[in-house]
């Protein structure tokens, strides 16, 4: 073997271990990160050296790879079974992460599948890897280039930046030990540059989302859907994008045609905007889905379902509400297809509801152009009965199964729909000013919130459809409505309501849908088509009702009286709760001056003892004020006896809640600074001894306040010991103002 022969054979190998050792590792990272790679990493290296290196006689080489490979899945069959279905069951969780939706696992039967599999794997890949350097194939390394840049392209969401570069340095190193010194060095290094920068680009995007890039791949997406479904720009429904929102658009022509069993009014549900962020309502990306996958999976399968939750909330409580079941008959006539119009009062066993899906943005229309004609099971009035509905619920047990599901889903609704934008939330915080959430609450009153919203929108903004213009770049939507020119129609108040919502702590949304008015209801008989144009074309805010699940709220001036409401704002005079801190309204009427008609004597009497009279008068109103004050400290002292009562409670739950409540405030009035984490965030805060027994108590918290577990005295105790600690050391560590704060102004 001449001495060149032998380093081109050395070189060979190097290149092909290279591009299988990068294969595999990314192929083990994506699907099955919780793998051991040393043992499959040897064997792909082997394998890849060993046929690259004896290419003069190609078979024998790969031929004993191939036996070994066909005897190790013969011998141990049950285990590679498993192996496949470990693998398959990590391509689709890696999926999820790229396209919302779950599916049907694979039976995993030996946990040692997976590195079997992976040994196989990796000397499949070292034989394929060792062809183009064998031959020296261009065609072969293309095929290469393009595989890795494909798991670029696809996987980088989910792969971190330490694998992508791994997979693109890869690529430049082979370049450089094998095609370095060929005619097309160039272009092959053009290729390998390629990669590199596609791994960085796409990493980048994933973390800092540059707006050319954001603004690029949104077009492109936003294309793709209307070739595939159409749009509803004719009817001047923009799908969340308020960028270009400007007058009013509609159409007289026919976009839906409903037919009702039972003719009755609805809110007809289409786009569904969850997040808000650089003037577009989007929906929830995979990414912040994936975690709730299981959730909905259960969900699911108990039959639950946040579209359909009205119509299980009245089973649970009120029965006999479901007892008139409507089938609707929608025909899309001109609108996207991408959704399917549903109702609130949807029925859990109606069409449409997908078992697979992640997230509850409204009815997806399957197929690959969507959906014209579809049929629907709804009940019919339970918008406006929910409050009946809630107040059976309340009585309800605990124990029955729709509270449970409720409740996990209730916790996924309070963590993606109370999202502010930083400045939106400076902006509300100094319009409506602070608000008091009421005690076992986490936000302001309902129908306090509502009222407030609906004052604030009807009394500040002005309907008008026509002499409005796009806001365009650097320019919030919701800002320039509420501070700016204060003027805009349904997408406008909407929009802002939802904001108003969640700055309240109130899980809401975007809606873009079709109005069935109860005026249209009057008109129509049994089975009658009902005519739809872009007049019907509506924008509205949902909000979560605990239990109930999301409601339609309207808050556009033109639409007050144009639904069924479960109430009405009759007296909308001012901000419920609160105060705006910029708006101090004087009630003080100027006083008539004297004149010289004044009895004199009175007013001799008064200038000679107005200092006597004014010291009287200050004495009286002190001595008022100090005992408002003591009774004020003996009303909060008692308050706080009977928060410390209910820490006895027989409610153990309630009391196991009361006990870290307390303990948050002594906590507080350390110093803790309130954050948006998790409760066992804070162990940080307390003395290193105590940290553990922290983190077992909020545990605690946790279990009493989302589950439905039965909670035990011990459990209790060890809140009672944790509280009784650290109040200890707080009081043994404060002076005597400290003290007094303590006691006298914080009510500990």
């Amino acid at each position: 073997m001449h001495y060149n022969d032998f380093l081109s054979r050395i070189r060979a190998c190097l290149v092909s271990a290279l591009l299988a050792g990068a294969l595999l590792w990314l192929t083990a990272k994506a699907f099955l990160p919780g793998e051991k790679l040393l043992l499959p990493l040897l064997i792909a290296v082997l394998a890849a050296g060993s046929a690259a290196f004896w290419r003069g006689r190609p078979w024998p080489v790969p031929a004993v790879w191939l036996g070994a490979c066909a005897a190790a899945a013969v011998i141990g069959h049950r285990a590679f079974r498993s192996g496949l279905a470990a693998l398959a069951n990590g391509v689709l969780d890696a999926w999820k992460h790229l396209r919302t939706g779950n599916a049907e696992l694979f039976a995993v039967a030996d946990e040692h599948g997976a590195a079997l599999l992976l040994c196989i794997l990796a000397a499949l890949l070292g034989l394929w890897c060792a062809g183009p350097a064998r031959r020296r194939s261009p065609a072969g390394f293309w095929c290469l280039t393009a595989l890795l840049a494909a798991l670029c392209l696809v996987f980088a969401p989910h792969l971190t930046a330490g694998w992508l570069l791994a997979a693109a340095l890869t690529e430049l190193l082979a370049y450089l030990l094998f095609f370095g010194g060929s005619d097309g060095a160039g272009a092959w290094l053009r290729v390998a540059a390629m990669v590199l920068v596609l791994a960085l680009v796409l990493d980048g995007w994933q973390s800092a989302k540059p707006a050319f890039l954001d603004s690029a791949v949104q077009w492109t997406r936003q294309q793709v859907q209307t070739l595939r479904y159409g749009n509803n720009a004719d009817v001047g429904l923009p799908d969340g994008d308020l960028r270009e929102v400007g007058p009013r658009r509609t159409t007289q022509e026919t976009v839906l045609q409903v037919t009702m069993q039972t003719p009755a009014s609805y809110y007809l549900r289409g786009f569904t905007g969850e997040t808000y962020e650089n003037n577009r309502w989007s929906n929830l990306d995979a990414e912040t889905l994936y975690p709730a996958s299981d959730d909905f999976y259960w969900l699911h399968q108990d039959g639950f379902y946040a579209q359909a939750q009205q119509a299980g909330a009245a089973a649970a409580g009120r029965p006999e509400l479901l007892e008139t079941e409507n089938a609707i008959t929608v025909e899309n006539v001109g609108l996207s297809r991408k959704y399917l119009y549903a109702p609130y009062e949807l029925l859990p066993g109606s069409a449409g509801l997908e078992p697979s899906a992640v997230g509850d943005c409204g009815l997806r229309a399957p197929g690959l152009r969507g959906q014209r004609n579809y049929t629907l099971s709804a009940a019919v009035g339970l918008v406006k009965q929910y409050q009946r509905i809630n107040t059976a619920l309340a009585q309800a047990s605990d124990e029955t199964q729709f509270l449970r599901d409720e409740a996990a889903y209730n916790a996924f609704a309070y963590k993606n729909y109370t999202a502010l934008p930083s400045d939106i939330q400076s902006y509300l915080a100094d319009k409506l000013g602070d608000y008091m959430v009421d005690e076992g609450e986490t936000h302001f009153d309902y129908q306090n919130a509502k009222q407030n919203i609906l004052f604030y929108l009807s009394t500040y903004m002005t309907y008008e459809e026509t002499d409005l213009a796009p806001v365009g770049d650097g320019i919030d939507f919701v800002l320039n409505f509420l501070d700016g020119t204060q003027k805009g129609y349904d997408i406008h108040y909407a929009t802002a309501a939802a904001m108003m919502f969640r700055y309240y702590g109130i899980p809401a949304r975007y809606v873009e849908g079709f109005l069935v008015t109860k005026e249209d209801a009057k008109g129509l008989s049994a089975g009658e088509m009902l005519s739809l144009t872009g007049a019907a074309a509506h924008a509205w805010v949902e909000y979560y009702q605990d239990g109930v699940g999301w409601l339609p709220f309207e808050v556009t001036p033109p639409y007050f009286s144009a639904m069924e409401q479960a109430e009405k704002y009759q007296d909308i005079s001012g901000l419920i709760g609160q105060q705006p801190q910029e708006r101090v309204v004087d009630n003080t009427d100027d006083q008539p001056q004297g004149d010289d008609t004044e009895d004199p004597t009175l007013l001799n009497f008064w200038l000679r003892h107005r200092l006597q009279i004014l010291l009287v008068l200050a004495i009286l109103a002190a001595a008022a004020l100090l005992a408002l004050f003591v009774l004020w400290l003996i009303w909060e002292r008692k308050k706080t006896a009977k928060r410390k009562a209910g820490f006895l409670s027989d409610d153990l739950s309630a009391a196991i809640c009361a006990i870290y409540d307390y303990t948050m405030d002594v906590l507080r009035a350390q110093g803790l600074k309130a954050k948006n984490c998790a409760p066992e965030d804070y162990a940080d805060f307390v003395d290193e001894d105590l940290r553990e027994r922290y983190r077992a108590a909020a545990a605690i918290r946790q279990e009493a306040r989302f589950s439905t577990h039965a909670m035990d005295e011990p459990q209790r105790q060890a809140l009672l010991t944790l509280k009784d600690e650290i109040w200890n050391r707080t009081w043994g560590k404060a002076n005597f103002l400290r003290r007094i704060r303590l006691k006298y102004v914080l009510f500990l």
